[in-house]
């Protein structure tokens, strides 16, 4: 089992977020995740950093270790300015870029007030599941240099000359619901499921069901104050996880991270 970082963009120095970095690319980390949120007002932070401003300046330091952002709100960014921002990573960091893609906060939901902000339309669980496949859809004819999308959302037509010809990067589906996770199956090479109380029956299901092949299982966890970085939760040791993602803020982990590369 792989051992990820997201690095906390909130209230958070750009600086600080590559001295984690770069840090991190001396240890087994296996990749380096950024949250996709404009805004820190939902957390109680004065800002959030832009993944993908992070992430070149990630790559521009770090050897080693993948990057990526996890995930791509595709309510907020359409594909085809997704793909050019990804794309540019590629050329940066090649073969280290992973794109990891949502879709969008659910009603009710603390990162709901990002879509407020632009004043969208909260959209039901079916509209979202419905953009989604649409949104992966659309990001593999960008990379197979289609010239047109048929879809009414996130379609495009007589587009051409947005990627340099790299291989589609690894695409990671997050997902809290098991809809979600059916459009990983269906359309990803991986999915990333949020620690929840379900967390468990989805393992499950998702170890019943027929996986394509090299199909990644990844958990973004909640870590408990005090527990040291790289250690796994117990519970998800014997459950068939590939990737186990936690979260690192350079406020509170960098000198832990720094402690991490020197052994």
């Amino acid at each position: 089992m792989d051992t990820d970082f997201v690095l906390n963009p909130f209230g958070a120095e750009l600086n600080d977020l590559v001295a984690i970095a770069r840090a991190a690319d001396a240890t087994s980390v296996g990749a380096l995740w950024v949250n996709d949120h404009f805004s820190g007002e939902m957390v109680g932070s004065p800002w959030s950093r832009d993944p993908f401003v992070c992430l070149g300046a990630i790559g521009a330091v770090t050897e080693r270790v993948d990057i990526g952002v996890l995930v791509a709100n595709v309510t907020n960014r359409h594909p085809v300015q997704l793909a050019s921002a990804i794309n540019s990573l590629q050329s940066l960091a090649p073969d280290r870029v992973r794109l990891g893609v949502g879709s969008g906060a659910a009603p009710g939901s603390r990162f709901a007030s990002e879509h407020d902000m632009l004043a969208k339309p909260l959209r039901t669980t079916e509209e979202r599941v419905r953009l989604l496949r649409e949104s992966i859809a659309s990001l593999k004819d960008i990379w197979a240099n289609e010239p047109s999308n048929p879809s009414t959302s996130v379609g495009f037509t007589g587009l051409s000359a947005v990627v340099d010809g790299s291989v589609k990067p690894r695409l990671t589906v997050g997902a809290s619901a098991w809809s979600t996770i059916e459009v990983a199956i269906d359309l990803a090479d991986g999915v990333n499921i949020r620690r929840t109380s379900r967390l468990h029956e989805q393992l499950e299901r998702l170890h019943a069901a027929e996986l394509p092949a090299g199909f990644e299982v990844s958990v973004l966890d909640i870590r408990e104050p005090g527990t040291p970085l790289g250690v796994v939760s117990r519970d998800l040791v014997h459950a068939g996880v590939d990737r186990y993602i936690v979260t690192v803020s350079p406020a509170d982990d960098l000198e832990a991270v720094m402690e991490m590369a020197s052994r």
